[in-house]
């Protein structure tokens, strides 16, 4: 097992991130009987509105009455990730690979449940698969390559972001993770780079200019005298901000500053926001914990949900939480204060 740095920290925190964006592109739709689709379509539904549980019921009264439906096995598996029930998902992508083994997307679904385990051999081999059947899947790549460097299998990992970048060049995470091994790896040079690539896809995102500057930061340090006081570390506020599609259908989506999401609790202690998460959670809501820094250095914990394309979406969406949380929520600018 190895030891993670501070910066080993933050680049695991993009490689969660990630794999969700693909979670969310492997819910589709079916062609199936009227009744059928109409259960099948109110699980969609209720998976866009954050209700798992619901949506779980759905996809079991479907797999109920078709019990050789792939697609209601492989869907139900999406939805328990969101849960964060690797192990069900897990069983019910096995089920779907047993009933329609060329199922879309299924291998990359069940790359991300081992993922998650920690079976990052078994994860690799569910991508190894997934490539096979969809040669041109850029994320399958990606995936792949967040597996491999965490097995310290740094040169093919860097292969396949390779790969990824082949396929989608202004794939901006994938650019900011090879200049993250870059990093690791001691090419600095190679790292700055490509980090200043990452900036011209996309400027209006902070993770590489803030890597960047850091990066730039050490190098001026490791010229200081010894004695002299090393720079204060970024502000974990300005660390890659967690991404939640609330449309099963969205290709990868990032920050564009008009997006917004519900903050249902702000805490300084992080024990506090982590029991309001599992809350959002057992209620069929998604949810994470942004971490901000105010002007006093001081951290919050900021629990947030959903995804909104503009604020007043996210104001229409607050008083269902409300209600459900018995909380006063807000609508905020995605991943910022």
């Amino acid at each position: 097992m190895k030891t993670l740095t501070k910066t080993n920290k933050k680049e695991i925190r993009l490689k969660k991130i990630l794999f969700f964006i693909l979670l969310f592109t492997c819910v589709c739709t079916l062609s199936i009987a009227q009744t059928e689709k109409d259960i099948f379509d109110e699980g969609v539904r209720y998976f866009k509105q954050g209700q798992y549980p619901q949506a779980v019921e759905s996809f079991t009264k479907l797999i109920e009455l078709s019990p050789g439906n792939a697609d209601a096995y492989k869907n139900r598996g999406v939805t328990y990730m969101k849960q964060e029930k690797f192990d069900l998902a897990i069983s019910d992508f096995e089920k779907a690979k047993k009933l329609f083994p060329e199922l879309k997307g299924l291998y990359s679904n069940l790359g991300v449940a081992w993922y998650y385990k920690k079976e990052y051999e078994k994860a690799i081999e569910s991508y190894d698969m997934e490539i096979m059947l969809e040669p041109d899947h850029h994320v399958a790549y990606f995936n792949r390559a967040l597996c491999l460097a965490e097995l310290g299998r740094n040169k093919e990992a860097l292969y396949d972001l390779a790969k990824t970048l082949g396929l989608k060049p202004d794939f901006y995470w994938a650019i900011c993770y090879k200049g993250d091994i870059l990093t690791q790896t001691g090419e600095h040079a190679m790292a700055i780079k490509t980090y200043k690539q990452a900036i011209q896809v996309d400027p209006e995102i902070s993770y590489a200019r803030e890597k960047l500057s850091e990066l730039k930061e050490k190098s001026k340090g490791q010229e200081r005298m010894a004695a002299k006081k090393p720079p204060a570390p970024k502000s974990k506020s300005q660390e890659l901000k967690s991404i939640s599609l609330s449309d099963s259908s969205s290709q990868i989506e990032t920050a564009d500053g008009s997006s917004h999401e519900i903050q249902v609790g702000a805490f300084l202690g992080r024990e506090n926001a982590v029991r309001m998460r599992e809350r959002l959670i057992a209620n069929g809501f998604d949810s994470r914990v942004l971490v901000l820094e105010d002007k006093k250095d001081r951290s919050w914990y900021l629990v947030r949900s959903g995804r909104y394309p503009d604020k007043d979406t996210a104001k229409k969406a607050i008083p269902q939480i409300n209600q459900a949380m018995g909380v006063k929520s807000v609508a905020r600018p995605f991943g910022d204060w």
